[in-house]
């Protein structure tokens, strides 16, 4: 027992160690009472250093079920790399932040090192429970950074917006989660979806056959919760309020980690509940009615939110109802219920990642330029600033889904899986929604390059620039190199292994 429990640490171990570095940047930063921040950002990238080599020292075992509850599996340990990657950007880009504090501000890093525990919680379970609690770990930090700039009204305003549409999406999940539970007898998705319904816990064949009126409910609520987490439409309306409000690094997390923490967790719900290899017959034709609903929430989703980023003046509120758009486009890989399906939305949201970090970094680096988000404010600065804005251009170019990017083979491959899952109609609509994204993305290029030359001044920032250049290479490269992404997200389907309990 005590062997399997110290096995059991072991094996999540690069949890303990992010949750160590949570502890010591707090310890620390009370020590130095908070007058050097910066070194507090350096122990932070060095846990995440330390926890992203860990988790490539578990590439490649084979999956297993750890202290109950724990799935230690290498589409987890996907989403953990990462989560770990987006918050070493994001913590660099607080260090750079020109318009933040030097000093006092030693909680930042532990409330996102705190939001990471919980996205490796939440992404490696089958256990509803667990999910659960790390969904909540994750929201609570969240809520905490959205409002971090206390004496600000947007941040105050966007903390009290996300805690109230958070509580409401957290417990229809919750009542959700208990509903399926009292149906099937089991929290275990994996136990639920293979269960026969001849035996104790029934699972959901057994309900199925019964009545399936009380399993569309549950399924129906638990979706809600995933989709306010994800921000799809009609869940969506807390997200350019929150992204406008909150601190531009902060944002940069709600639009790419957490995002893709969301995604994950619905990912492996879907995955393990309705697509595994040893899922019964009669659930796995209720998951093609699930697909369909997926399927109209994507196309009215990516829709509402390419429309509604027409209209914006405000830079940080068009990526907001970009990234809501996007997660439309990702829904048609978890849409097509299969496995080529979920590889192309986890390719999609690597890709995601290079383009959507690059296009906050610009922002970042621009409202310490010009003191706002204001599309009309970049007027000219394209030539003050050459390098950052021509790898702003990539990732515009990137994000509409045209080549030579990466952008463009990961909507390749997502259209290729809808046409497969006869999807047809919503590979249209996306197609014609990614003409539409041309017309918004491309008044920033603009702007930059076809207005008069600004007057002011940029301060050379170099580790920043070189950041921003380093991403808007890798979304250049990734796309004419796509093997290593694409075989990350391959050998990360072991999720729908019949072996994986």
């Amino acid at each position: 027992m005590a062997n399997a429990y110290l096995s059991g640490l072991a094996a999540i171990a690069p949890e303990l160690v992010l949750t160590g570095t949570a502890l010591a940047a707090l310890v620390f930063d009370l020590v130095t009472k908070g007058r050097d921040s910066r070194r507090v950002g350096y122990l932070a990238l060095g846990g995440l250093a330390l926890t992203s080599l860990l988790l490539i020292g578990q590439w490649g075992e084979p999956p297993r079920t750890v202290l109950g509850m724990v799935t230690v599996d290498q589409f987890g340990n996907f989403f953990k790399l990462f989560t770990c990657a987006s918050l070493a950007a994001v913590v660099v880009f607080v260090l750079n932040d020109r318009r933040e504090r030097r000093h006092g501000i030693g909680e930042y890093y532990f409330l996102l090192l705190g939001a990471a525990v919980g996205v490796f919680f939440m992404v490696s379970t089958n256990n509803l429970l667990l999910l659960m609690l790390g969904l909540e770990l994750l929201s609570l930090a969240s809520y905490s950074l959205a409002g971090f700039h206390k004496g600000d009204r947007k941040s105050a305003e966007a903390a009290m917006k996300y805690v109230v549409f958070g509580g409401l999406s957290a417990g229809i999940m919750l009542y959700g989660i208990s509903l399926l539970y009292g149906l099937t007898g089991t929290i275990d998705l994996a136990e639920m979806a293979s269960a026969d319904g001849s035996g104790h816990p029934a699972g959901l064949a057994g309900q199925l056959a019964q009545n399936p009126i009380p399993v569309a409910v549950a399924v129906v609520l638990i979706l809600a919760g995933f989709a306010y987490k994800v921000s799809l439409v009609p869940f969506h309306f807390w997200t350019p309020d929150v992204y406008e409000g909150a601190p531009t690094p902060v944002t940069t997390f709600l639009a790419v980690g957490s995002k893709a923490a969301g995604f994950g967790a619905l990912l492996r719900f879907v995955g393990a509940l309705f697509v595994r290899e040893d899922v019964q017959d009669t659930v796995r034709a209720y998951g093609e009615r699930v697909g369909l609903l997926i399927a109209i929430l994507a196309a009215v989703t990516m829709t509402v939110g390419n429309l509604s980023a027409l209209r914006q003046r405000s830079l940080k509120r068009m990526l907001a109802f970009s990234s809501i758009a996007h997660a439309g486009y990702v829904m048609i890989g978890v849409a097509a219920m299969s496995a080529g399906g979920f590889e192309a939305a986890m390719y999609y949201l690597a890709a995601y990642y290079f383009m959507n970090l690059g296009a906050f970094g610009f922002l970042l680096y621009f409202e310490g330029v010009t003191s706002s988000d204001d599309i009309d404010g970049l007027k000219g600065l394209g030539w003050r600033a050459p390098l950052v804005s021509i790898a702003m251009v990539v990732f515009l170019v990137s994000l509409t889904g045209l080549p030579p990017t990466v952008g463009f083979y990961g909507k390749y491959l997502l259209f290729q899986e809808g046409v497969a899952a006869n999807l047809i109609w919503l590979v249209v609509i996306a197609g014609l929604n990614s003409v539409i994204s041309l017309f918004y993305y491309f008044r920033v290029v603009r702007t930059l390059f076809l207005s008069k030359p600004a007057e002011r001044e940029v301060a050379p920032q170099p580790l920043f620039v070189g950041l921003l250049a380093a991403l808007g290479v890798a979304t250049v490269f990734f796309a004419l190199y796509t093997a290593p992404l694409v075989d990350w997200a391959r050998r990360s389907m072991d999720l729908l292994w019949a072996s994986s309990g």
